[in-house]
């Protein structure tokens, strides 16, 4: 239970910075972009507009696990661009789980029938798929007609081929991106997800991470304050009512009723000392897509990566906010912040993480 001490003083870290002397860069999780290529067209992204070349090898994305293994990494997250584009996908999560990781990976949809029995099969823990409203809308924000359908046969795929497995505990979440276009929206993907049984979650719309910069979002922006709030109150009530499909804490959710309303908010950020990024060319990023990688694992070994002196600089700047402020991990990091008030959850969550 030693990687939970970091927890605690990253808490006490936002009143006095000499707490993090003891706090170690200690990532318990870990993000690998299996790929950048992707076959959506998402407004919100620019990562389709070019043809990535010599990424990361199965042989090598499997060293970078068993690596990830010895620093006591304890889950592991694919995406993209668009995971299921790999046609070593289900090799992967199969090496993941052999060595006792726990695995989740996220997909716009688009080929998940056609994968489902693979991932199982493979023992896949859970799946994200990303559905940015309903039918035509998110078709639309994606940019591939047929997206929608598409996922949502892919759902119905999935848990057909659950059904007649006994030993199958496969996660399966629906992930949406907030914006103009989608939010009016909301109450119909939650029936939906309850109709289906599965989760629903959302993201916050920012275009610091290198993969959104230059996209313009001004016609994506939600301007109706009174709608933020009646969607987050709403939220709320679904929360209490249904928390087996909808369960974000109240801060992370008065978090995003403020940046969706544009009005200030402040937190430190701990991704650095609990998360890992990995690139599809072997980058090594602090738990952070908007900051430059901090190495790579072509040419150098994760541990050494970790231990340098500048990996330690770049987690403390990180945590004093000297950098581009987005939203990446922002639930992590303001749960921590606000530790009294959602303690119970965040160590129910880091708890499981270690089993």
């Amino acid at each position: 239970m030693k990687e939970l001490i970091n927890v605690p003083l990253l808490y006490f870290s936002k009143y006095n910075n000499m707490f993090l002397n003891f706090v170690k860069v200690n990532p318990i999780s870990a993000s690998i972009k299996v790929t950048e290529n992707c076959n959506s067209r998402c407004i919100t992204c620019n990562m389709w507009k070019n043809k990535y070349l010599d990424e990361l090898t199965t042989t090598e994305i499997e060293d970078i696990l068993y690596q990830l293994k010895n620093i006591h990494i304890k889950s592991i997250h694919f995406t993209g661009g668009e995971a299921l584009i790999r046609k070593d996908i289900g090799e992967l999560i199969g090496t993941a789980k052999k060595i006792n990781l726990k695995v989740s990976l996220q997909t716009n949809g688009i080929l998940l029938q056609r994968n489902a029995e693979t991932i199982i099969e493979n023992g896949l823990d859970s799946i994200i798929i990303s559905i940015d409203g309903i039918g035509k809308t998110s078709d639309r924000i994606r940019g591939m007609p047929d997206q929608y359908n598409k996922a949502i046969e892919g759902i119905y795929t999935l848990k057909s081929i659950i059904a007649k497995k006994k030993d199958c505990n496969l996660e399966i979440i629906v992930s949406t991106t907030l914006t103009s276009n989608n939010i009016s929206e909301i109450p119909q993907l939650i029936k939906l997800c309850e109709k289906l049984n599965i989760k629903w979650r959302f993201n916050l719309l920012d275009t610091n991470p290198y993969f959104f910069k230059d996209i313009d979002i001004s016609e994506l922006l939600i301007t109706n304050k009174d709608l933020v709030d009646r969607t987050i109150d709403y939220l709320y009530k679904v929360r209490t009512e249904i928390p087996e499909i909808f369960e974000m804490d109240s801060v992370s959710l008065e978090f995003a009723r403020k940046y969706l309303k544009n009005e200030k908010t402040h937190f430190n950020c701990v991704l650095g000392y609990l998360l890992i990024y990995i690139g599809s060319h072997g980058d090594v990023y602090s738990g952070c897509w908007v900051l430059s990688p901090m190495g790579n694992l072509k040419n150098e070994k994760l541990i050494e990566i970790l231990n340098s002196e500048k990996y330690n600089h770049r987690c403390l700047e990180m945590f004093n906010l000297k950098c581009p402020i987005c939203t990446c991990g922002y639930d992590i990091s303001y749960k921590i912040n606000n530790l009294p008030l959602s303690a119970k959850r965040m160590f129910k969550k880091y708890c499981n993480l270690l089993k």
